[in-house]
């Protein structure tokens, strides 16, 4: 019987081919991250944004074989991601978002008016993500259907007393009369 184990193929590729690293994934890694490189840097240069999408375009301008890096080769390798992550356009601001309304008992919604500008509102939530919508919708409807019980209650309260008004009229009348 043949003794079969239970490793990744990538833990056995590198146990037993050692070479396998060297002579194959060793140039093309250091391949991904020198076209990462270059094509950021030319990117700066010609003062283009710097993007995934356009550094993967200018990787294969730039390339003599013209193949390129692709943008999952970038984000996969440390030490390309690391380089792109230090020259993008755009900068990760943390707590830019606003938290979303989680629907429960507690939530207490802003008090809404009924003279508001709805062109601001509309642009707030434009802002928002679809989660964060969904939440806010989800606090809406249930602020609505406790809003609907408690004028049901109100209701049913103020039938009870006029029909009990009602029922108490003429022992009045006789009492005064």
């Amino acid at each position: 019987m043949s003794d079969v184990k239970s490793t990744s193929s990538s833990s056995r590729q590198s146990s037993h081919r050692p070479w396998l690293k060297e002579k194959v994934y060793e140039p093309r890694r250091r391949r991904t991250v020198e076209l990462a490189k270059s094509s950021v840097d030319s990117l700066m240069k010609d003062r283009q944004r710097v993007s995934l999408a356009a550094v993967s375009a200018r990787s294969k301008e730039i390339d003599p074989g013209g193949r390129g890096v692709s943008e999952s080769a970038i984000l996969k390798n440390e030490q390309a991601r690391i380089y792109y992550e230090q020259h993008r356009s755009w900068k990760v601001t943390s707590g830019s978002r606003q938290t979303p309304c989680k629907p429960n008992a507690v939530t207490v919604l802003p008090r809404i008016k009924a003279d508001r500008d709805a062109a601001r509102v509309r642009y707030r939530y434009l802002k928002l993500n679809k989660s964060e919508l969904v939440g806010r919708l989800l606090a809406m409807e249930q602020a609505h259907a406790v809003l609907q019980e408690q004028w049901f209650q109100l209701n049913e309260d103020m039938l009870n007393w006029r029909l009990r008004a009602e029922r108490s009229e003429p022992k009045l009348r006789r009492i005064e009369g």
